[in-house]
This record gives structure tokens, sequence and C-alpha cells, in this order.
């Protein structure tokens, strides 16, 4: 179906280049299974093909050769998304939540890591206070 939407619009020149931004858009936004069932548990992909992964594959080539045309109302959805996974913080907790929460033992291993550091500061912290009374 979709490559019957690309040629249509490809050929008729007053047709829009909706679906064409749409495949390059979610074309960069899923890399793998897991994007497909993140999309699919949403409800923004209807999963009609078989496996996550072959869905993936499917966008990711279907994307291959299109462009975002500036004037698509999708334009200034994807340059949001880049900006906020740009900033280095976003990346930051990005890893920390792909890293650290892949088990609940290490999640909560971590959890009771912070709260004794935070412990630990709070100790230090009336230590010196009280040798300085």
């Amino acid at each position: 179906m979709f490559l019957n939407l690309l040629a249509f619009e490809r050929f008729h020149i007053g047709a829009g280049r909706e679906v064409t931004s749409y495949l390059f858009f979610m074309g960069t936004i899923i890399d793998d299974e897991r994007d497909v069932m993140l999309l699919h548990a949403r409800g923004i992909v209807q999963n009609a093909i078989g496996s996550d992964k072959e869905v993936a594959k499917l966008f990711k080539s279907l994307a291959k050769d299109g462009i975002l045309e500036p004037d698509s109302s999708l334009y200034a959805v994807h340059k949001k998304v880049s900006n906020y996974c740009k900033m280095p913080l976003h990346k930051c907790r990005a890893n920390l939540v792909h890293i650290y929460s892949s088990n609940l033992y290490v999640a909560l291993s971590v959890m009771a890591a912070i709260f004794l550091f935070v412990l630990t500061i709070i100790q230090t912290v009336y230590s010196v206070l009280s040798y300085y009374q």
C-alpha cells in the first residue's frame, strides 16, 4: 500500500508529499523492533505484517530515499525531536534508563546506592556543623 501511495505522489504533481514525509519521519524514529513495539503499544502503528523486526525493516527501506519537506507538518515535529535528543541531559538520562532499568535488581541496587549516598552527605553536613558549633 505504501509503495502505491509513494508512486502516486511522485507521478502526480499536485498530490502533495504527505505520505513521503510520514514514511521518512517514521523511518527516522524507528531503529529496531523495540521501537515498533512501543509505537504499537501506544496505538500509533498497526502491525499486520508479522514480526516487529519486519515492520522496522519496511519503514527503514521505504524511508531510505525520502526527504522531509520543510513545509510539511511533520518537519516541526522532527526538528523538536532532534533538538530534544541532542541535549546532553536527555542523552544521559536515556543512557541511565537503558542501562540501569534493564533488570529489577539493578534498578533497586542503584536506588539503594543513591539513597545511601544522600544519607552519607547528610551525615557529613551534620558532622561539619557540630564541629563548628
